[in-house]
């Protein structure tokens, strides 16, 4: 099984950057991707947010989110596996907005399911929802 280690750099010298990439081949890691500028990007699997330009890329191709659907979004995916309530996915994305109600928010999930593709966001009865990434499965 495939595990993907996460690591967020900041000031990063070249050195310690060639340290860091043979300390992960020493554990067998099979990928390393180094991300500069990871607070404006989130990269997972084949899933790209840009946070700054608030686009998002699946698979090389662009994904038109409205507003409230990126906001989402990047909330579920900043969290991969935490699962949020409606509720809670409205206090921290909507709750100012006059054009939805928590109740509102399994719609907007729904939607964004569609424009995303299948195992993305998955629903955990009775609970919420939460991200998986791409080609994993968190159970």
């Amino acid at each position: 099984m495939k595990k993907k280690i996460i690591i967020y750099l900041e000031d990063l010298t070249a050195s310690q950057e060639v340290l860091l990439q043979k300390l992960l081949q020493s554990f067998c890691v099979e990928q390393i991707e180094v991300l500069e500028d990871t607070t404006s990007t989130l990269l997972v699997g084949d899933l790209q947010i840009d946070v700054e330009r608030r686009q998002v890329w699946r698979a090389g191709n662009l994904i038109e989110l409205t507003s409230m659907e990126f906001d989402i979004l990047y909330l579920l995916a900043h969290h991969p596996g935490q699962v949020f309530s409606a509720r809670q996915i409205y206090e921290a994305v909507a709750a100012d907005s006059f054009d939805a109600s928590w109740t509102g928010i399994s719609s907007m999930v729904y939607k964004l399911r569609r424009k995303l593709g299948a195992g993305i966001i998955e629903t955990v009865r009775g609970h919420g929802y939460k991200f998986v990434a791409p080609g994993t499965s968190l159970k």
